[in-house]
């Protein structure tokens, strides 16, 4: 899609591409929420936030030094950011982290539920304590980030989960504990745009293939047959035919590359890149 041209009485804003239109690429007066935000995919999700005019609240589990570096770049793009420590792991410290963003910024229109961690075994080696770790990051807190969603956030907002195409899409061997963690959050959106329907929120979940973060190069080997003894070029090769875009590309690239992929935007429903994040949490808020 172009990008639109804002005129002297326009937002600067209004000036950045957006698949959903002009008044969509504005998020100016939102304040959002990005779980999983000092690196990768969160990173990315946080910064294109804050370039459209959102006030961010950067949230973290270990990478404090790297979240304030995205709460600084948000704030030299002219919007302002804030970080917050809590694994998502834990319910309690969950209910903190949506407590002291409200109590910072006063109000939430938009939550990204980005955290998340990997694992790799055969289904005869998973052990209960493997199964409890990725469960409880990946399932168990997003929902559990989702029910402190649906208390705090305003009338009218978004609520974006993050699946992977591991979840539905894709079968990979020794990687049933992962996707089974991720494939249940496409169950939890259907269900839960009816429950947040009264307060007019909707929700949806992102399902992403590989992307290049900061993870990319040690784990994308293990989805493919033969990966060991591929060169990166191989590995990127492979990884383009598991993306909508039909490229491997990196966090940084996903803003832009929505504008030619925009997401189905009902309710319930998951986007199988990416690169809708940023464009689900621009539709038009309304409280109609």
């Amino acid at each position: 899609m172009p990008g639109v041209t804002s005129d002297s009485k326009g937002s600067k804003y209004d000036a950045i591409p957006g698949p959903l239109g002009l008044g969509s690429a504005s998020l100016q007066g939102k304040v959002a929420l990005v779980t999983g935000a000092g690196r990768g995919i969160g990173r990315e999700m946080a910064m294109e936030l804050g370039r459209r005019g959102a006030k961010v609240i950067v949230n973290y589990a270990n990478s404090a030094e790297t979240a304030e570096e995205v709460v600084q770049a948000i704030k030299k793009a002219g919007s302002d950011a804030a970080s917050i420590k809590a694994n998502v792991s834990d319910v309690d410290q969950i209910v903190r982290m949506f407590a002291e963003a409200k109590k910072i910024f006063g109000q939430l229109n938009i939550v990204c539920s980005n955290s998340g961690v990997v694992s790799f075994g055969h289904v005869k080696d998973v052990t209960p304590e493997e199964f409890d770790r990725v469960f409880a990051i990946n399932t168990r807190g997003q929902f559990f980030v989702a029910r402190e969603a649906y208390k705090n956030l305003e009338v009218g907002g978004r609520l974006i989960l993050m699946g992977s195409i591991t979840g539905q899409a894709k079968g990979v061997p020794k990687h049933a504990v992962y996707s089974g963690s991720k494939g249940t959050i496409e169950t939890f959106v259907r269900c839960m745009a009816i429950d947040f329907g009264d307060k007019k929120i909707t929700v949806n979940a992102v399902a992403p293939g590989g992307i290049k973060t900061d993870m990319y190069r040690d784990v994308c080997r293990e989805y493919i047959p033969g990966g060991a003894e591929l060169d990166d070029e191989g590995v990127d090769e492979y990884a383009a035919g598991w993306s909508p875009c039909t490229a491997s590309v990196s966090p940084s690239t996903l803003p832009a590359s929505s504008a030619s992929s925009p997401p189905r935007t009902a309710s319930g429903s998951t986007a199988r890149s990416s690169a809708s994040t940023v464009p689900l949490a621009c539709k038009p808020h309304s409280t109609t």
